[in-house]
Protein backbone atom coordinates (compact mmCIF):
# COMPACT_ATOMS: atom_id res chain seq x y z
CA UNK A 1 0.00 0.00 0.00
CA UNK A 2 1.33 3.46 -0.93
CA UNK A 3 -1.84 5.57 -1.02
CA UNK A 4 -2.33 7.80 2.04
CA UNK A 5 -5.07 6.67 4.40
CA UNK A 6 -6.48 10.10 5.28
CA UNK A 7 -8.43 10.64 8.49
CA UNK A 8 -10.63 13.63 7.75
CA UNK A 9 -11.70 15.16 11.05
CA UNK A 10 -12.76 18.71 11.72
CA UNK A 11 -9.95 20.61 13.43
CA UNK A 12 -7.03 19.03 11.56
CA UNK A 13 -5.99 19.04 7.91
CA UNK A 14 -3.09 16.56 7.74
CA UNK A 15 -4.08 13.48 9.71
CA UNK A 16 -3.62 9.99 8.32
CA UNK A 17 -3.39 6.39 9.48
CA UNK A 18 -0.06 4.57 9.06
CA UNK A 19 -1.93 1.26 8.88
CA UNK A 20 -1.78 -0.72 5.66
CA UNK A 21 1.94 -0.32 5.03
CA UNK A 22 3.70 -3.63 4.45
CA UNK A 23 7.13 -4.78 5.58
CA UNK A 24 9.83 -6.30 3.41
CA UNK A 25 8.98 -9.74 4.82
CA UNK A 26 5.26 -9.40 4.03
CA UNK A 27 3.76 -8.34 7.36
CA UNK A 28 1.17 -5.55 7.51
CA UNK A 29 0.84 -2.56 9.83
CA UNK A 30 -2.47 -2.70 11.67
CA UNK A 31 -5.03 -0.01 10.98
CA UNK A 32 -5.82 2.44 13.74
CA UNK A 33 -2.69 1.87 15.84
CA UNK A 34 -0.69 4.97 14.84
CA UNK A 35 -2.07 8.19 13.38
CA UNK A 36 0.14 11.07 12.25
CA UNK A 37 -1.25 14.58 12.35
CA UNK A 38 -0.89 18.32 12.52
CA UNK A 39 -1.65 20.25 15.73
CA UNK A 40 -4.64 18.87 17.70
CA UNK A 41 -5.53 22.05 19.60
CA UNK A 42 -8.43 23.01 17.31
CA UNK A 43 -10.28 19.69 17.56
CA UNK A 44 -13.99 20.23 18.27
CA UNK A 45 -15.84 17.95 20.67
CA UNK A 46 -17.17 15.73 17.86
CA UNK A 47 -13.66 15.01 16.58
CA UNK A 48 -12.42 14.34 20.11
CA UNK A 49 -15.19 11.78 20.53
CA UNK A 50 -14.18 10.02 17.30
CA UNK A 51 -10.58 9.71 18.48
CA UNK A 52 -11.53 8.51 21.96
CA UNK A 53 -14.45 6.23 21.06
CA UNK A 54 -13.69 4.94 17.57
CA UNK A 55 -9.89 4.85 17.72
CA UNK A 56 -9.46 4.29 21.48
CA UNK A 57 -6.83 7.02 21.56
CA UNK A 58 -4.62 6.58 24.60
CA UNK A 59 -1.36 8.45 23.88
CA UNK A 60 -0.16 11.53 22.04
CA UNK A 61 3.46 12.09 21.04
CA UNK A 62 3.62 15.87 20.69
CA UNK A 63 6.82 16.96 18.96
CA UNK A 64 6.24 20.70 19.37
CA UNK A 65 8.40 23.03 21.42
CA UNK A 66 7.64 24.57 24.79
CA UNK A 67 6.91 27.87 23.06
CA UNK A 68 4.43 26.25 20.69
CA UNK A 69 2.64 24.63 23.61
CA UNK A 70 2.49 27.93 25.50
CA UNK A 71 0.97 29.76 22.53
CA UNK A 72 -1.64 27.08 21.77
CA UNK A 73 -3.79 27.54 24.85
CA UNK A 74 -6.13 24.93 26.31
CA UNK A 75 -5.72 21.37 25.03
CA UNK A 76 -9.01 19.66 24.10
CA UNK A 77 -7.80 16.19 25.17
CA UNK A 78 -6.33 17.30 28.49
CA UNK A 79 -6.76 14.56 31.09
CA UNK A 80 -8.32 12.10 28.63
CA UNK A 81 -5.06 10.71 27.23
CA UNK A 82 -1.37 10.56 28.09
CA UNK A 83 0.44 13.53 26.52
CA UNK A 84 4.16 12.99 25.87
CA UNK A 85 6.00 16.23 25.07
CA UNK A 86 9.00 15.25 22.96
CA UNK A 87 10.45 18.25 21.16
CA UNK A 88 12.96 17.57 18.40
CA UNK A 89 14.74 20.86 19.09
CA UNK A 90 16.88 21.96 22.03
CA UNK A 91 14.74 22.81 25.05
CA UNK A 92 13.39 26.34 24.70
CA UNK A 93 12.04 29.04 26.99
CA UNK A 94 8.26 29.13 26.43
CA UNK A 95 8.32 32.92 26.84
CA UNK A 96 10.99 33.46 24.18
CA UNK A 97 9.37 34.71 20.95
CA UNK A 98 12.29 33.35 18.92
CA UNK A 99 11.69 29.68 18.03
CA UNK A 100 14.63 27.31 18.56
CA UNK A 101 14.87 26.35 14.90
CA UNK A 102 15.93 29.87 13.89
CA UNK A 103 19.65 29.95 13.14
CA UNK A 104 22.18 27.22 12.55
CA UNK A 105 21.39 23.91 14.21
CA UNK A 106 24.63 22.13 13.45
CA UNK A 107 26.84 20.51 10.87
CA UNK A 108 25.60 19.57 7.45
CA UNK A 109 25.31 15.78 7.44
CA UNK A 110 24.13 15.53 3.85
CA UNK A 111 26.66 17.51 1.87
CA UNK A 112 26.49 19.66 -1.21
CA UNK A 113 24.86 21.06 -3.22
CA UNK A 114 22.85 23.05 -0.67
CA UNK A 115 19.61 23.23 -2.65
CA UNK A 116 16.23 23.18 -0.91
CA UNK A 117 16.01 19.38 -0.71
CA UNK A 118 19.50 19.07 0.76
CA UNK A 119 18.85 21.88 3.22
CA UNK A 120 15.61 20.35 4.47
CA UNK A 121 17.18 16.89 4.70
CA UNK A 122 20.08 18.33 6.70
CA UNK A 123 17.58 19.95 9.05
CA UNK A 124 15.75 16.63 9.56
CA UNK A 125 18.99 14.74 10.13
CA UNK A 126 19.83 17.16 12.91
CA UNK A 127 16.82 15.83 14.82
CA UNK A 128 18.70 12.52 15.09
CA UNK A 129 21.81 14.28 16.36
CA UNK A 130 20.14 16.75 18.72
CA UNK A 131 17.19 14.82 20.17
CA UNK A 132 17.70 11.07 20.02
CA UNK A 133 15.92 10.92 23.39
CA UNK A 134 12.70 12.22 21.84
CA UNK A 135 12.88 10.03 18.74
CA UNK A 136 13.57 6.83 20.67
CA UNK A 137 11.02 7.90 23.27
CA UNK A 138 8.36 8.33 20.59
CA UNK A 139 8.86 4.76 19.39
CA UNK A 140 8.65 3.48 22.97
CA UNK A 141 5.35 5.30 23.47
CA UNK A 142 3.92 3.54 20.42
CA UNK A 143 5.31 0.18 21.52
CA UNK A 144 3.76 0.42 24.98
CA UNK A 145 0.49 2.23 24.27
CA UNK A 146 -2.77 0.57 25.30
CA UNK A 147 -4.72 2.20 22.48
CA UNK A 148 -4.06 4.35 19.45
CA UNK A 149 -1.12 6.77 19.43
CA UNK A 150 -1.16 10.09 17.56
CA UNK A 151 2.20 11.53 16.55
CA UNK A 152 1.88 15.23 15.82
CA UNK A 153 3.62 18.57 15.48
CA UNK A 154 2.37 21.92 14.15
CA UNK A 155 1.97 21.04 10.47
CA UNK A 156 2.27 17.26 10.68
CA UNK A 157 4.81 17.08 7.86
CA UNK A 158 8.39 17.76 9.00
CA UNK A 159 8.94 16.60 12.59
CA UNK A 160 6.02 14.21 12.31
CA UNK A 161 7.18 13.04 8.89
CA UNK A 162 10.68 12.29 10.17
CA UNK A 163 9.43 10.45 13.26
CA UNK A 164 6.97 8.46 11.17
CA UNK A 165 9.76 7.53 8.77
CA UNK A 166 11.86 6.29 11.67
CA UNK A 167 8.94 4.24 12.99
CA UNK A 168 8.23 2.66 9.62
CA UNK A 169 11.89 1.91 8.96
CA UNK A 170 12.29 0.38 12.42
CA UNK A 171 9.73 -2.34 11.64
CA UNK A 172 11.07 -3.04 8.14
CA UNK A 173 8.83 -1.02 5.83
CA UNK A 174 10.72 -0.56 2.54
CA UNK A 175 12.08 2.84 1.56
CA UNK A 176 9.61 3.41 -1.28
CA UNK A 177 6.65 3.27 1.11
CA UNK A 178 8.40 5.50 3.65
CA UNK A 179 9.15 8.06 0.96
CA UNK A 180 5.56 7.94 -0.33
CA UNK A 181 4.16 8.47 3.16
CA UNK A 182 6.37 11.51 3.69
CA UNK A 183 5.53 13.00 0.28
CA UNK A 184 1.77 12.62 0.81
CA UNK A 185 1.72 15.78 2.94
CA UNK A 186 2.23 17.75 -0.28
CA UNK A 187 -1.49 17.34 -0.93
CA UNK A 188 -2.30 19.26 2.22
CA UNK A 189 0.32 22.05 2.22
CA UNK A 190 -2.10 24.82 1.11
CA UNK A 191 -4.57 23.79 3.82
CA UNK A 192 -1.76 23.57 6.38
CA UNK A 193 -0.59 27.10 5.60
CA UNK A 194 -4.14 28.42 5.79
CA UNK A 195 -4.69 26.72 9.14
CA UNK A 196 -1.45 28.14 10.53
CA UNK A 197 -2.50 31.60 9.37
CA UNK A 198 0.58 32.21 7.24
CA UNK A 199 -0.85 31.81 3.74
CA UNK A 200 -0.82 34.64 1.21
CA UNK A 201 -3.79 35.04 -1.14
CA UNK A 202 -4.40 31.86 -3.13
CA UNK A 203 -3.13 32.11 -6.68
CA UNK A 204 -0.67 34.91 -5.91
CA UNK A 205 3.07 34.51 -6.57
CA UNK A 206 3.64 34.83 -2.83
CA UNK A 207 1.26 31.94 -2.14
CA UNK A 208 2.90 29.75 -4.76
CA UNK A 209 6.32 30.49 -3.26
CA UNK A 210 5.07 29.65 0.23
CA UNK A 211 3.64 26.34 -0.93
CA UNK A 212 6.86 25.45 -2.74
CA UNK A 213 9.02 26.30 0.28
CA UNK A 214 6.86 24.18 2.59
CA UNK A 215 6.49 21.20 0.26
CA UNK A 216 7.51 17.63 1.06
CA UNK A 217 9.13 16.39 -2.16
CA UNK A 218 10.14 12.73 -2.13
CA UNK A 219 13.80 13.54 -2.75
CA UNK A 220 14.04 15.00 0.76
CA UNK A 221 13.23 11.68 2.38
CA UNK A 222 15.51 9.89 -0.09
CA UNK A 223 18.35 12.07 1.20
CA UNK A 224 17.39 11.51 4.84
CA UNK A 225 17.39 7.73 4.47
CA UNK A 226 20.69 7.89 2.58
CA UNK A 227 22.14 10.10 5.32
CA UNK A 228 21.10 7.66 8.02
CA UNK A 229 22.76 4.85 6.09
CA UNK A 230 25.95 6.77 5.40
CA UNK A 231 26.50 8.39 8.78
CA UNK A 232 24.96 5.90 11.21
CA UNK A 233 24.88 2.57 9.39
CA UNK A 234 21.11 2.68 8.98
CA UNK A 235 18.07 3.07 11.22
CA UNK A 236 18.55 -0.12 13.21
CA UNK A 237 22.17 0.78 14.06
CA UNK A 238 21.18 4.33 15.01
CA UNK A 239 18.47 2.99 17.32
CA UNK A 240 20.82 0.48 18.92
CA UNK A 241 23.43 3.18 19.46
CA UNK A 242 20.82 5.19 21.39
CA UNK A 243 19.57 2.53 23.75
CA UNK A 244 16.95 0.72 21.68
CA UNK A 245 16.87 -2.90 22.83
CA UNK A 246 15.70 -6.24 21.47
CA UNK A 247 12.79 -6.06 23.92
CA UNK A 248 11.86 -2.61 22.59
CA UNK A 249 11.90 -3.99 19.07
CA UNK A 250 9.78 -7.01 19.97
CA UNK A 251 7.17 -4.83 21.69
CA UNK A 252 7.02 -2.42 18.76
CA UNK A 253 6.55 -5.19 16.22
CA UNK A 254 3.93 -6.93 18.38
CA UNK A 255 2.02 -3.66 18.69
CA UNK A 256 2.16 -2.69 15.03
CA UNK A 257 2.33 -5.76 12.85
CA UNK A 258 -0.10 -8.50 11.90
Amino acid sequence: MTEPNWVDLDGVVNMRDLGGRTTADGRRLRDGVVLRSDNLHDLPDASVRVLLDDYRLSDIVDLRTNGEHARSGEFPLDGAVRLHKMSLYPEDDPDDPMPPWVGELGDDLVGEPEDLAHGVARHYLNYFRLRPDSLVGALRVVANAEGTTVINCAAGKDRTGTTSALLLAAVGVPDDQIIADYAASNERVPAILARLGVAASAGSPEHDAQVASQSTPPEVMVLVLQGLDEHYGGVRNWLSDHGWTADDQARLEARLLD
